[in-house]
């Protein structure tokens, strides 16, 4: 039920932006196409750790940022009333999560987040020459660099569902509106046992999540 209302929410909001974009009078939309954009997001992390002395808690936490990308893809014309768009797409940036012990040094642990990249498919339903509303399916990979007394993981992987629309302006650019959600897959950590490290006993398993809505700029070659 919480994936409906959430699905039905990118749609109410990514209508919204369509009607209130004017349709404008150019050539219709086709070809090879360099993109970049801006995002405000909403990260949220559930979690559960395990420690040594068998004791589980459980909780989440959730942040608010604006970022930037950058990408390459193609797009079938509008000819037909279907049409795919696919692409790759770079966001480039940094941020650091980390855990600190007043009592030793070793204890502590730290995630560099780095240079999130994503490859999608967009099936497209093409309302005029100049419009387009899609669905959009894409894999999604961020460096992770861990640091401190647990087990190394060098990126997280996941999946994103959006929807959104493509309208043209001028005749070689067009502007993009998106709404989704990436859901990376499961991390898990634990201890490696070092002298005043992390016990190997102790662990902790967090689910990251991301919400965004996405406006974007495009020129088509």
């Amino acid at each position: 039920m919480k994936t409906i209302t959430n699905i039905k929410g990118m749609l109410i909001t990514v209508l919204a932006l369509f009607a209130l974009t004017a349709t404008s009078n150019a050539a219709g939309i086709g070809g090879v196409y360099l993109e970049v954009g801006s995002s405000a997001i909403g990260v949220a992390v559930e979690g559960d750790h395990n420690d040594k002395n068998g004791r589980i808690a459980t909780g989440a936490l959730g942040k608010t940022a604006i970022t930037a990308s950058y990408g390459l893809g193609f797009m079938t014309d509008r000819a037909r009333k279907i049409g795919i768009d696919a692409g790759y797409m770079v966001t480039p940036g940094q941020a650091k999560l980390s855990h600190t012990s007043t009592s030793r040094t070793a204890d502590k642990v730290s995630l560099d987040v780095s240079d999130a990249t994503q490859y999608y498919l967009a099936p497209m339903l093409n309302i005029t020459e100049d419009a387009s509303l899609y669905v959009k399916f894409g894999f999604d990979s961020t460096d992770l660099t861990t640091v401190g007394d647990v087990n190394k993981i060098n990126s997280m992987d996941g999946d994103t569902l959006a929807v959104g629309t493509v309208m043209s302006w001028g005749s070689n650019l067009y502007l993009r509106t998106e709404a989704g959600r990436t859901t990376y897959d499961k991390l898990t950590f634990t201890g490696l046992g070092t002298a005043d490290g992390v016990s190997t006993s102790d662990s902790i398993r967090v689910t990251p999540e991301i919400n965004y809505g996405k406006v974007a700029i495009g020129y088509k070659f």
